[in-house]
């Protein structure tokens, strides 16, 4: 099978040496898997594992009726990665027997200092001046603790037996942190953050005194991407940089971090109107450990992609830290924002790693949640509901798809943004922003609308003429959606026309990246990102449609693909792009890749840009690699 991170196989190659043309799918009211089980439309997330076909399942030994339990003791010195996929370590020098088959990077922690040790004295007066966190009551009762049905699935290698305790390895380093003046937070929790400002007490989590990791793990200026000389759309409040000079010197670098190289792209966020990503969530992150955490965790990941001598294990022990947090609060049933953010959070970090399971976990804690913190009427009365809504909706509307059910979310969240921008927008008639987060807001609420429909032809809730009829009028609306846009929204004054260097098309090229009028730079740089979606959502939509396509819809399919991979290589090759703007623009060059010519020359393109990706941090399942794409030659009927 042809897959985009595998070679073709020679025995699908026809006469002439090339591969044969995908065939292009119908929707029809008839319980059929989704076509886009494997695309990732709007997330680029691997194939679904938890909607292929089912496969034999290794049993777990279970205790027999009447038996007496045996409780699984947690081991503390097992290595970090075993550590984080929650899988049993044999904890063999230089490195683990799952380490070594799985070729990893195994890392263990620092041996703890003697007894009445200087080390050992300054750590506990810092442990004991910080104010406990939801779990740091508990850390002491972990040796004995049996297994809780509330932990996380361990994530296993293909040739691995599962483990009798499979679990029990989700500990992770407790940092402490700096104290300061305890007051309570606007989650209505106390900040975990207290008491005064010692540099004695600032720990690493090697165990040792050590500088920021800019120190310690190579300059990284010359990673660092020069600003760009455009400014960004202008945002509605322009918050000073939050404080946090209180925390241990590594959250304060990864944080400062944060603030000055993630930006909302990182986030597949078109636009950020009020700066949440970039200065409301690190201010909240200071009145919340789990989201601290997974926020730190977030940049230390990033960090250690761009830094050539950057390691893994760092953002695992902040990853697990927010994960152990999160499980603690909500056994507690503590469903604040924070908590609310912090599952959003690390479910972004699992769609990098590409982590279905646990993914898909938190997508239905973040509903739980969501769906008790604000309502349709409420979500978009702060900056804080209207980022939450866009960020959880995005997961939403992506799994219905992959799924072929409908979204967790009523057609009334995703109308209240769209009355909300376009209220704005006719108010503040010369602010971008608005008309921007309006543009964007509807496009949402049509992708729910298509994923509506989808699902009920799946599940034959419609007849095939009903489905037809309203298949129709959604194209005729996508389509009113793209000419209506606000001609502030398409300035030809901000086109970007000329490109430095040589723009000369290469012999590997598929397209001419450098063609003018392209790309808009900023301030209206999202609308080059919506042109994309515009034709990958066209691209799905068409694809779902329960007539024949005839050779002329084939074509027009295949222009739509190339335009895709046209903006997608403009946008790497052109200096000022925004950091992470390619993060947007990967899972519509998932579903182009399906629409292209299969032949060599598109193939080995297809590939080099899925690798590129993966060095920047976007990992993409080895399940692509081994199945190609199952919902274009398994699933679905032919045309």
């Amino acid at each position: 099978m042809v897959g985009l991170g595998g070679q073709p196989n020679h025995n699908q190659l026809n006469s002439s040496g090339q591969l044969p043309q995908p065939q292009l799918l119908s929707m029809a009211p008839a319980p059929a898997p989704h076509p886009y089980q494997s695309l990732g439309y709007f997330t680029g997330f691997p194939e679904p594992v938890m909607f292929s076909a089912p496969k034999m399942q290794r049993s777990r030994r279970k205790s027999a009726p009447g038996s007496d339990h045996i409780k699984h003791r947690r081991t503390r010195s097992g290595c970090y990665t075993c550590r984080s996929r929650r899988v049993k370590c044999d904890e063999a020098r230089p490195i683990c027997e799952r380490c070594r088959k799985g070729k990893r990077e195994c890392n263990y922690p620092e041996p703890p200092p003697p007894k009445g040790s200087g080390a050992s004295g300054t750590k506990n007066t810092a442990g004991a001046s910080q104010q406990p966190s939801p779990s740091s009551s508990r850390d002491g009762e972990d040796d004995d603790e049996p297994e809780q049905d509330t932990r996380l699935d361990p994530i296993m290698d293909e040739d691995e037996e599962e483990p009798e305790s499979a679990t029990s390895q989700t500990s992770a380093p407790n940092f402490p942190l700096r104290k300061r003046s305890s007051t309570t937070s606007s989650f209505g929790r106390p900040r975990v953050f207290s008491g005064n400002r010692q540099g004695s007490e600032t720990p690493s989590y090697e165990g040792n005194k050590s500088e920021s990791p800019a120190l310690s793990s190579g300059v990284i200026g010359a990673q660092t991407p020069a600003k760009s000389p455009f400014p960004d759309v202008p945002t509605v409040t322009t918050p000073s940089r939050p404080d946090w000079a209180f925390l241990p010197r590594e959250l304060q670098f990864y944080l400062g971090y944060f603030y000055e190289n993630i930006t909302h792209y990182h986030y597949c966020a078109v636009n950020d109107a009020d700066d949440f990503f970039r200065s409301i969530l690190t201010s909240l992150a200071l009145r919340d450990e789990a989201l601290l955490y997974a926020l730190v965790g977030f940049s230390a990941y990033h960090h250690s992609m761009r830094n050539p001598s950057g390691k893994i294990n760092e953002f695992l022990q902040y990853y697990s830290r927010s994960v152990t947090l999160l499980l603690e609060c909500m056994k507690k049933e503590m469903h604040t924002v924070g908590t609310l953010l912090t599952i959003l959070q690390l479910a972004t970090i699992e769609e990098y790693l590409g982590d279905w399971v646990n993914l898909m976990g938190h997508q239905k804690a973040a509903y739980e949640v969501f769906s008790k913190l604000f309502t349709p009427q409420t979500v978009m009365q702060t900056p804080v509901g209207r980022a939450a809504l866009m960020w959880y909706a995005r997961f939403d509307v992506f799994i219905s798809i992959m799924g072929g059910f409908k979204t967790s979310l009523s057609r009334e969240w995703f109308a209240a943004p769209v009355d909300f921008y376009e209220s704005r927008a006719a108010e503040e008639t010369q602010n971008l922003a608005w008309k921007t987060e309006a543009c964007a807001a509807r496009m949402r609420q049509l992708s729910q609308e298509m994923s509506h429909l989808f699902a009920q032809g799946a599940k034959q809730e419609v007849t095939r003429e009903e489905y037809v009829a309203e298949h129709r009028r959604l194209s005729a609306v996508w389509e009113e959606w793209k000419s209506s846009w606000d001609p502030a929204l398409q300035d030809a004054a901000y086109l970007v026309n000329d490109f430095p260097g040589d723009p000369t098309p290469g012999p590997d090229d598929i397209v001419n990246p450098f063609a003018p009028a392209v790309l808009f730079r900023p301030p209206l740089f999202a609308s080059t990102l919506m042109a994309c979606e515009y034709h990958s959502i066209s691209l799905m939509h068409a694809s779902q449609d329960a007539v024949k396509l005839s050779e002329q819809d084939r074509a027009r399919l295949t222009e739509h693909a190339r335009a895709i991979c046209q903006i997608f290589e403009a946008v790497e090759l052109w200096p000022h792009s925004p950091a992470g703007s390619l993060t947007v623009l990967q899972s519509p060059l998932a579903i182009a890749a399906l629409y292209l010519p299969r032949d060599a020359k598109h193939h080995m393109w297809i590939r080099r840009k899925f690798a590129m990706l993966e060095s920047i941090g976007y990992v993409r399942s080895s399940l692509e690699e081994t199945n190609g794409f199952p919902g274009y030659t398994k699933h679905n009927r032919t045309k």
